[in-house]
């Protein structure tokens, strides 16, 4: 209960249900949190307008965040929590200093700078900025804090749910990411192991698009991916049924993905593209295999190795509420 009696004005983008999960680690520190949306909607148009220029929705953007400060003027808030900053402005964030000028400004970027045009620009805004990735908090000295599991995540390790899977991947369609599933997937079969794999797309429009731009899905039919995100409690419910975890992260991010540290929290293996893994101090070649990801290879070794368990001060680093902690106790 840390957060005993304090305030929190807390924006997020609305991201597969983590911004719910952050806001009840929050009340769980004993806060009282107002949440935002971090977009003025969740339409494709408007997510896809931000990404490419927020200038183009600058006036849209700015009434929405009007509006919020209007309804929270009156609140004395102890702190202003952003997390990626995608929409909000600088002339927004300076309207709120002013109306709250006792807040702490905190900012925390769970993706790589450069898939974000408006981050770098709200940097001089805050007065704690955390990043997940080690070569944006190199080149801007930001402070770096690894992504977390949520408490779900960490209670698949005493569930009782029998193995069905030897490896699963569940994710969002992107770059070469179905591809190389596939190469996984067929070496999988051949080694007498079974795959679940599920391909998830946030809108027919982006499929299209990516249809048109991406020579890996040209030849790909819309049935083989679904329009509507799986459901949280059938996707832990895979993760509990399933030895293996893949992850492959975007080509231009280095930081390691929520789904690494969510297979962590679950003390499942994983197999992920992301060279950067051998830095963190949960790394196990037993846990964890690295591969190519032009040529994927799965060593049959890999399938027959137990899981090798961690330290418990390691695995409770990465839980949600250790994340929490470490942002809002640090000076």
């Amino acid at each position: 209960m840390f957060l005993k009696g304090k305030n929190i004005l807390f924006f997020s983008a609305s991201l597969f249900g983590y911004q719910d999960e952050i806001r009840k680690g929050l009340c769980r520190a004993g806060a009282s949190v107002d949440y935002y949306d971090e977009r003025p909607a969740n339409t494709f148009l408007v997510k896809a307008l931000i990404r490419i220029n927020r200038n183009l929705l600058a006036g849209y953007v700015d009434r929405y965040y009007n509006r919020i400060i209007k309804q929270t003027c009156k609140k004395n808030y102890d702190y202003i929590f952003f997390t990626k900053g995608e929409s909000v402005s600088v002339k927004n964030i300076c309207k709120l200093k002013q109306l709250h000028p006792q807040a702490i400004f905190m900012i925390y970027h769970w993706d790589s700078i450069a898939n974000n045009h408006n981050a770098q620009r709200l940097l001089p805004c805050f007065d704690r900025i955390f990043s997940f990735d080690k070569v944006d908090c190199k080149n801007l000295k930001l402070r770096f804090l690894p992504l977390f599991y949520i408490p779900d995540y960490g209670d698949i390790p005493k569930s009782k749910s029998e193995i069905k899977y030897d490896v699963l991947f569940v994710g969002t369609t992107h770059s070469d990411r179905y591809q190389f599933v596939k190469k996984v997937e067929k070496q999988v079969a051949e080694l007498g192991g079974k795959c679940f794999t599920w391909f998830y797309f946030p809108s027919k429009i982006l499929y299209y698009k990516m249809k048109l731009q991406n020579k890996y899905l040209r030849n790909i039919p819309a049935c083989k991916f679904h329009f509507k995100s799986m459901d949280k409690t059938v996707l832990l419910e895979l993760c509990a049924q399933s030895k293996i975890i893949i992850d492959i992260q975007h080509p231009k991010q280095t930081g390691l993905t929520m789904r690494c540290i969510e297979t962590l929290g679950a003390k499942r293996k994983l197999i992920t593209t992301n060279q950067a893994i051998l830095e963190y101090d949960f790394y196990d070649e037993n846990n964890i295999l690295i591969v190519n990801r032009e040529a994927p290879e799965i060593p049959i070794e890999f399938f027959s190795k137990p899981y090798q368990e961690i330290s418990s001060e390691i695995y409770e680093k990465y839980s949600l509420d250790n994340w929490i902690y470490t942002i809002f106790s640090n000076p």
